[in-house]
């Protein structure tokens, strides 16, 4: 028995990367009070059906995007501009993609198409931050890793906030934890000289703009800290 269950730790370490699971699992706390109010939210939607807005979860992967969504449709807005929300909400993923678009060059057809999914705010700093996965091999079991339990402790948090959903108030404390979740994405960054000045930025129109609806506050957050990068590139610090 003990060379069975050797061997069963030896296929989850061949799936698993241990580095990612180890620097996943702190985010995947983080995003928890975030993952919460989507749950609450589906719960005590009318218009959206529970099963519907659980799926979408783990298929849009996007949790502003997920929720203003959620927001717009219960509030009757047309499908066109729903789309239009989140398409505008997750633009920043594009400038993501062109930053870590290198480690997917060298990678399987398969991986090129699927993977991509898992690009998010937590994963594209995790990845960004370590100087180890240079190897397609190493990034494609890290990136998988590291999205698969995103995505699992992302999609059961909403689950388990579905049976809290009625008894919880709209005007909720945890409406705020999705800027609280974003300002906490920022802070690292205060320690690069050049992404200074816009995460500071974004930090402050996230915190201002939290009141906002529909995802409204973190959508003019990433406009800030676009801003001074763009206008100021070399001076952004």
């Amino acid at each position: 028995m003990l060379t069975a269950a050797a061997t069963d730790v030896r296929r989850v370490d061949d799936l698993l990367d241990r580095d990612a699971v180890r620097d996943i699992l702190p985010v995947v706390v983080s995003v928890l009070p975030f993952a919460a109010i989507i749950g609450v939210t589906v719960g005590q939607a009318r218009l959206v059906p529970v099963w519907a807005g659980l799926l979408a979860g783990p298929l849009m992967y996007a949790g502003s995007a997920h929720l203003a969504a959620i927001t717009l449709l219960e509030g009757g807005a047309s499908t066109v501009a729903v789309l239009a929300t989140v398409a505008i909400i997750n633009a920043r993923l594009s400038m993501y993609g062109a930053v870590i678009e290198p480690h997917f060059r060298a990678q399987p057809a398969w991986f090129r198409w699927l993977a991509p999914h898992f690009l998010v705010d937590q994963t594209y700093v995790m990845a960004t931050a370590r100087d180890d996965l240079a190897d397609p091999r190493r990034f494609r079991r890290y990136w998988a890793t590291a999205g698969l339990v995103l995505g699992v402790g992302w999609t059961a948090a909403m689950a388990a906030a579905l049976l809290l959903g009625p008894a919880v108030p709209v005007d909720s404390p945890l409406t705020f934890a999705a800027t609280a979740v974003f300002v906490g994405l920022l802070v690292p960054q205060l320690r690069q000289r050049l992404a200074r000045r816009p995460a500071v930025v974004a930090a402050v129109v996230a915190l201002i703009a939290s009141p906002l609806p529909s995802g409204l506050g973190l959508l003019l957050a990433t406009v800030g800290g676009i801003v001074p990068a763009v206008i100021h590139p070399r001076r952004s610090s």
